[in-house]
């Protein structure tokens, strides 16, 4: 068999027997399959991460509530632990084992970082990062390595 004989069946031109009318069906019911398989994983991802936010925004409220009690600020050390033991509590009544990771509040720059990717990576407002940090960077175009940013 020769290379145009195997161009010919592999396009389905030298096989009488097939129908592409048939096999382009086929592979559209295939990829029907595929998309609706894709937007259930996202859907379920979508929702794992609103379940996510909802316990950490009930770990946020328990903290500063319970710091307000004792007169603490909120970022005293042990305003920290409370806020993590009960994000560990909120964890634990919705059903999902661990730990919730505490939230981030700086971010040291690295090399090739820009305020835009920082923001991008962190899910928070370009405008947002700039003004957070308006105070201890000038240019946002001009960060550097070892540079501390704060998240808003």
């Amino acid at each position: 068999m020769g290379f145009l004989d195997n161009v010919k069946k592999n396009l389905g031109l030298g096989d009488k027997d097939h129908h592409p009318d048939e096999s382009a069906q086929q592979q559209a019911a295939e990829d029907t399959a595929a998309v609706g398989v894709s937007a259930s994983d996202t859907s379920a991802a979508e929702a794992a991460a609103a379940q996510a936010a909802e316990q950490q925004e009930a770990a946020n409220a328990a903290a500063s509530q319970e710091a307000h009690d004792v007169g603490l600020e909120p970022e005293d050390p042990e305003v920290r632990q409370a806020g993590q033991e009960a994000a560990v509590e909120a964890a634990a009544e919705a059903g999902q084992p661990g730990r919730v990771a505490p939230r981030v509040t700086e971010v040291v720059v690295e090399p090739g970082d820009t305020m835009a990717g920082i923001a991008a990576q962190f899910n928070v407002d370009l405008g947002a990062l700039i003004a957070t940090n308006a105070d201890t960077v000038p240019n946002p175009d001009a960060i550097y390595p070892g540079q501390v940013l704060r998240l808003p």
